[in-house]
Parts: C-alpha cells; sequence; structure tokens
C-alpha cells in the first residue's frame, strides 16, 4: 500500500481532498491531507506575515511527523509551488511527484511571476492586479479567494467551495520558490493532471511543458479546476495507479 500526502492549493484547506482521500483509504492507502497555516480549520491563524515557505514547513512537518517514507505527494495549482520545495527538501523520501492543475516552478520563480509566464499578457494583468489589488484595498495584506465561478466548479459544489474558502497572505504569492534541486533528482515519477474543462487556465501552459519529457506522464480530464472537488474518483483512480 502506497502513502498519499495531498496539498490544497490557495484559499482551500485538506477539506477539499474529503471524498479522493476516503477513496484512497478504503483501498488500504495511508492518506494525510495537511492544511497550511491560516487556512481551513487553521484560519484563525491567518496573517499577513505567512509566506511560502510557512506552508513549506507546515507539510515537510506533516510527512516528518507521520514518518513516510516512499510519498507520492499530489499538490493543487498553489499546492505545485509548495511541493517542488517539499521534495527538494526530503530527497529520497518522495517517490512521485502530481502536479494537479497546479504551478510549476523553476529555483527563484514565484506564483505571480508563473502567471505572466503561462497567460497572455493581459489575461495576466488582470488575474496579477486581482491579486494584489484585494490585499491592498482593505490594507490587510490578505488576498481574497477567487470565486469558484471563475473556475467552473460544478454547480452543485460551488456553494461548499465558496463557503469554506478564506482570504490567504498575499506574500505567499509573491515569495519565490528556494531550491537547491538535490532532492527532486531523486524523485523516479512525475505527473501533471490538467484540468481541461475551463479556461483561461495558466496550467495549459505547465502541462505542455511536461508532455514528451523523459520522466512525465500527462493525463487530462473533462474537469474544472477543482478536480477533487468535482472528480474525486477519477483522482483517486490516476493517484491509486501509481501505487
Amino acid at each position: 500500500m502506497a502513502n498519499f500526502v495531498l496539498v490544497h492549493g490557495a484559499w482551500h484547506g485538506g477539506w477539499c481532498y474529503r471524498d479522493t482521500a476516503r477513496m484512497l483509504r478504503a483501498q488500504g492507502h495511508t492518506v494525510i491531507t495537511p492544511t497550511h497555516t491560516g487556512v481551513g480549520e487553521r484560519a484563525h491563524q491567518a496573517n499577513e506575515a505567512i509566506t511560502l515557505e510557512t506552508h513549506v514547513r507546515d507539510v515537510v512537518g506533516a510527512i516528518e511527523a507521520e514518518e513516510l517514507h516512499d510519498v507520492i505527494l499530489c499538490g493543487h495549482s498553489y499546492g505545485g509551488m509548495v511541493i517542488t520545495a517539499v521534495a527538494d527538501r526530503l530527497p529520497g523520501r518522495v517517490k512521485a511527484l502530481v502536479y494537479l492543475d497546479a504551478f510549476l516552478p523553476e529555483h527563484g520563480q514565484s506564483l505571480i511571476q508563473l502567471l505572466d509566464v503561462a497567460l497572455p499578457p493581459e489575461v495576466a494583468q488582470v488575474f496579477i492586479g486581482g491579486f494584489r489589488g484585494s490585499a491592498q484595498t482593505d490594507h490587510t495584506g490578505m488576498m481574497a479567494p477567487i470565486p469558484a465561478e471563475v473556475f467552473n466548479i460544478a454547480e452543485a459544489n460551488r456553494a461548499w467551495v465558496n463557503r469554506r474558502c478564506v482570504p490567504q497572505a498575499l506574500a505567499t504569492f509573491e515569495m519565490p520558490v528556494l531550491l537547491s534541486g538535490g532532492g527532486l533528482e531523486s524523485v523516479g515519477q512525475r505527473v501533471y493532471v490538467l484540468a481541461d474543462g475551463w479556461d483561461p487556465s495558466p496550467f495549459r501552459h505547465f502541462a505542455k511543458q511536461c508532455e514528451g519529457r523523459a520522466g512525465w506522464s500527462v493525463v487530462k480530464l473533462p474537469c474544472s479546476h477543482d478536480v477533487m472537488v468535482d472528480m474525486p474518483r477519477e483522482l483517486a483512480d490516476v493517484l491509486a495507479g501509481l501505487a
């Protein structure tokens, strides 16, 4: 049986993997769904000083506390930033990386920089303006969640997602990922899962980068951005296939 660590994206929490985690556990796998500082059930810890580094340490700490090895590490959206750094910090402990409609950074890149790379300039500026404008308007340093409708999340699930998502520190999107490269080299298997049912998506750019690359496979699902919410069984099947 495999060890799965499922890392959520911005504004979400471990709650969003509820159904996928249940299905994997029913198959006998070990599954943890850590929640980042300041969101989900940890929203009471929210503050503008939280950074990407905070969230990387959250997930590294969860893996170390559970004493997990041969980890299949999955990151959704912003979670791609987090899992890249986590794998870099834990050489030999991560068996596979799964980027679930996620950002795929290189050393020194922030999420906001990647938006500028992955989208046409006029679209990128709308997104980036929304990120910074939201945090600056009320002088809190926190960015309000993007509504579920923008990501084409299924109508039946939108109220749940909008209700559960909370503001996140702008600093988490502005801080660059810092990598040594050592730990990433030890990861033998990498999968990019593209949610092919919404636009304008920056993640098509990253999926295209992965196509044909040694050690990578690309899976496309006809889904909204929140694959684990709208297609939990299909996601569980993709993940279980790596076990």
